[in-house]
């Protein structure tokens, strides 16, 4: 069974955005990079390797925060 898929358009336009399938089924996520309707990378990760990526991200709103706070 694989989940809907979530995607993450790029403001910059040109087609470019991110997609995040889970494959529940084969217990990863795959992260895959979009140019103009085409995939033109991918990342398998394993629960532990998006959990990490899942606190970086965290990691960097959270940098993003303190600095407009700073403003």
């Amino acid at each position: 069974m694989t989940a809907p898929a979530r995607w993450i358009t790029d403001p910059r336009g040109e087609g470019r955005g991110v997609r995040v399938s889970t494959h529940v089924e084969a217990g990863f996520l795959v992260l895959s990079t979009w140019r103009s309707g085409v995939c033109v990378g991918t990342v398998r990760l394993l629960p532990d390797e998006a959990a990490s990526l899942v606190a970086g991200l965290a990691e960097g709103l959270a940098g993003l925060a303190e600095d407009r706070a700073l403003v």
